[in-house]
């Protein structure tokens, strides 16, 4: 490995350092790691290498420990980062669509945050009332009492969802969201006398969350597999996924993955099915791929027939992302249980849950029973007042309507710019969420360690656009683009992203 500019100067720091100290002191690392700090933030700035002395100081923490003691150690910030080999711009505020960093660069947020910031950036209104909030009422434990916010959000998305789906449930986010999903499952099929209902079927290339029910319902391999003696031995079946139909289906779907889900149930029996769990979009796990219209009435019919719950992940479809307020209304279908997060908060408080089934309900009511479960934030009241004034400001603003008719415009839009690039085989879109598949020069996928998808994504934040760019490592690599920004984007602000991601894969086309 080639010396960094200052390593004979940390040498000798470091070596009078430990003559001081003790060679090997914990004492003498931590100096000398101070003294590599301080000498390689002046070697860039006397260099001329970097414009300003903060973008120094972020660039040296990684740089300093690789070259003096290896990877990952003492020099690193206190902060653990999820890729401790990335660098992470510093965000100092946001305004809108956009992230503004230390330096005052700005980015479009494509991805929305991780699709939760739905209504942008900055609402005074919103930090209004959590400020208000926390100073009447910040908290009260649910096991104990309940509060007027949590009360009137309950009705609010009652009113909302489909009419036999009238209670709700708030915790965290997401992955506390599936969680109590599946116990509530549980202890449903519990309460009838159907002791063995334990299993959720789920889909290959879905994702359900970071937790460990979560992981064992989600389908990415690469995700699950360092996990995968801590997991739930749960039964997966085929994605609908015409575009790469993994049964054959040639781009027209016979919905022959939807009937795998009543094989799936009768090979591990139907005493022993409690839900399937599906997202009526997928997101995480695909570029935006939405099933066909037929496919969730068949799911349905076939969750029916086996007395299985049907459970909607609508963690990042749901609050107004395809341009309805739940994704199930595309296809008429209603699930008995749904999952929201995300835009429930718009990224604003922590918040999420379950909104729920009355027959559920009444199972509980029935049997006298309390649900064997609960988190210390369940029904917080701060995330609740944010929520309401989430909704509030939503109907105000026509925000459901905009993601619909600005989804449809950027649709139009990167398909009559993006698809004269060879390497753009596929755009799909539903509401404010699109996706575009990648292929090399002969139509074929990218080999993975390529990571196509990642390079691109790289460039367009260069460039001031964020976007979530794939390489998927299973099922044979596939490489794609995502972008699902904030619903209050512009049409005009469409365009400027899509010119981003039109420059990077022009880019891509001419280097390789």
């Amino acid at each position: 490995m080639a010396l960094s500019p200052c390593q004979p100067m940390i040498r000798a720091a470091a070596s009078a350092d430990n003559s001081r100290r003790g060679r090997g002191s914990v004492l003498s690392t931590l100096a000398s790691v101070r003294a590599c700090r301080i000498l390689w933030e002046c070697s860039f700035i006397s260099a001329g290498q970097c414009r300003s002395k903060a973008k120094c100081v972020h660039r040296r923490v990684g740089e300093i420990w690789r070259c003096r003691y290896g990877y990952g150690g003492p020099s690193m910030p206190s902060l653990f980062f999820r890729d401790p080999q990335q660098e992470y711009p510093v965000i100092a505020r946001g305004e809108g669509i956009h992230l503004i960093d230390e330096q005052g660069r700005r980015y479009i947020d494509g991805t929305s945050g991780a699709g939760n910031v739905t209504l942008g950036h900055g609402r005074e209104r919103i930090a209004d009332v959590l400020r208000q909030q926390g100073s009447e009422l910040a908290y009260c434990f649910s096991a104990f009492f309940t509060n007027r916010p949590a009360l009137e959000l309950a009705e609010r998305l009652a009113a909302l969802a489909p009419p036999d789906l009238n209670h709700a449930y708030f915790v965290s986010g997401g992955s506390e969201a599936i969680e109590t999903a599946i116990k509530l499952a549980r202890q449903y099929h519990l309460l009838r006398g159907k002791q063995g209902k334990h299993q959720v079927i789920s889909r290959w290339r879905s994702y359900h969350g970071a937790s460990l029910a979560a992981m064992s319902a989600t389908g990415l391999p690469s995700m699950r597999s360092p996990f995968e003696p801590l997991l739930a031995d749960f039964p997966h079946i085929a994605p609908c996924y015409p575009y790469r139909c993994e049964l054959g289906c040639e781009g027209v779907c016979h919905l022959a993955c939807a009937q795998q889900l009543e094989q799936a149930i009768l090979d591990a029996g139907a005493d022993n099915v409690a839900a399937f769990v599906a997202e009526p979009v997928v997101v995480a796990g695909m570029a935006a791929v939405a099933p066909p219209p037929e496919y969730f009435a068949e799911i349905r019919r076939i969750c029916d027939t086996h007395d299985v719950l049907f459970i909607a992940d609508e963690v990042i479809t749901g609050y107004g992302r395809t341009g309805r307020h739940f994704a199930m209304e595309h296809w008429d279908v209603d699930a008995d249980i749904i999952l929201f997060g995300k835009g429930a908060s718009s990224g604003y408080a922590p918040l999420g849950g379950i909104v729920i089934h009355d027959r559920i309900v009444e199972a509980f009511a029935r049997e006298q029973a309390f649900f064997a479960h609960i988190f210390t934030y369940v029904n917080n009241p701060m995330a609740a007042r944010v929520g309401l004034e989430v909704l509030d400001i939503m109907a105000e603003e026509g925000t459901v309507t905009q993601a619909r008719d600005t989804g449809a415009y950027a649709l139009q839009q990167a398909r009559g710019l993006l698809s004269r690039h060879s390497c753009v085989s596929e755009i799909r879109g539903s509401g404010l969420l699109l996706g575009i598949e990648l292929v090399g020069p002969d139509g074929a996928v990218f080999a993975p360690e390529q990571h196509v998808g990642q390079k691109v994504a790289k460039m367009c934040l260069q460039r001031g656009l964020v976007v979530a760019g794939v390489t998927a490592t299973d099922w044979g690599g596939g490489d794609d683009l995502r972008f699902y920004p904030p619903l209050i984007i512009t049409p005009a602000e469409v365009d400027e992203a899509l010119d981003i991601i039109d420059d990077a894969l022009t880019h891509l086309e001419a280097t390789g």
